[in-house]
């Protein structure tokens, strides 16, 4: 009796604290540290919903309930990450391309693992975080491949940079937004020019990254339409950081979850893994396929998507705002 007893005592403590924490993770929009712990709503969900079955095979019945209720409220909070019928009604014969994105890892020394694998991707756009003097020779080995490239200045742990063997669109723009993780490129795709961009933002609260939304707000808004965007973004899909950047670019993040970084808390606990590493697509583009790919020599995956474009109409040509000034590269 007594064991049974402390049993439901700390179930029911269990599922009030992890119940605590699915819900407080909800409130990202409003409260910065929710933000951070949305990077665990999914494990959160996982241990509410295991609570909930307990607890109900314990009968208990009303904390089951509750338990359930919170388990419901977690998986409606990772709605963006469900998969959606991207595809549907998109024509089979329609163009289509194929992108990488990747962390290489500062602390990279696989380059020629990278470019191996980027050339066996058949990829069309590659975005890459954490490019420094040392992991940039992955450009080096793959300027043949594809010569349309920018890199833009290392901040802290590397710079961000794009490749793709695309045609630059007519004007041949490219940029990089200084001191802000961020870099673009216009190129044509299916006939239609794309602006592309690459990002690496800050880890979240306490640290900063909505002071970097903040300050790279105004130029996603100005990046000449539809904006295909991929990153690093140190945030989990459905987090108030991810919807700020799409809001801000029209886009909408590939729905799936791919856990493509592990956190290691300390030497002696197992590593939780999470999703932050995303693709961001445009309305009338389609991410057919999206996948984790390998990370050689990297402490993140890689993200490959297949995306179809819109079948090429001179009347569909997309438009767009101008370059942002501070950005443009001549």
């Amino acid at each position: 009796m007594v064991f049974k007893k402390n049993y439901r005592m700390a179930l029911a403590a269990a599922s009030i604290l992890t119940g605590g924490l699915t819900l407080f993770s909800l409130l990202g929009p409003w409260v910065p540290l929710a933000d951070s712990l949305a990077h665990f709503r999914f494990h959160l969900t996982v241990l509410i919903t295991l609570a909930s079955v307990l607890l109900a095979l314990s009968r208990a019945w009303q904390r089951a309930g509750l338990a359930a209720a919170v388990a419901v409220a977690g998986v409606a909070g990772m709605a963006p990450a469900f998969p959606v019928w991207d595809a549907a009604g998109v024509d089979g014969k329609a163009p289509s391309i194929t992108m990488v994105q990747l962390n290489l890892s500062f602390r990279n020394s696989a380059q020629g693992a990278v470019a191996d694998f980027i050339r066996a991707e058949n990829a069309d756009i590659v975005t890459l975080q954490e490019v420094t003097a040392k992991t940039a020779k992955v450009m080096e080995l793959l300027a043949a491949d594809y010569p349309s490239q920018i890199r833009c200045d290392a901040w802290r742990v590397g710079g961000p940079a794009i490749m793709s063997r695309l045609p630059m669109a007519p004007g041949a723009a490219k940029g990089c937004i200084k001191g802000q993780g961020m870099a673009w490129m216009r190129v044509m795709a299916g006939g239609h020019p794309v602006s592309v961009a690459s990002l690496h933002l800050h880890w979240p609260y306490p640290f900063a990254q909505a002071d970097q939304i903040d300050r790279l707000e105004s130029h996603l808004k100005q990046l000449p339409r539809p904006v295909l965007l991929a990153g690093d973004f140190n945030a989990a899909p459905w987090s108030h950081a991810v919807d700020r950047i799409a809001q801000a670019t029209d886009t909408d993040v590939a729905a799936g979850l791919r856990f493509s970084f592990d956190i290691k808390f300390n030497s002696w606990a197992p590593p939780i893994a999470v999703p932050i590493d995303h693709i961001l697509v445009p309305e009338g583009l389609a991410s057919l396929d999206v996948r984790l790919g390998p990370g050689p020599g990297s402490d993140h995956l890689s993200v490959v998507a297949r995306i179809s474009l819109p079948v090429d109409k001179a009347s569909d040509r997309a438009q767009g705002p101008s370059a942002p000034r501070d950005a443009r590269i001549n």
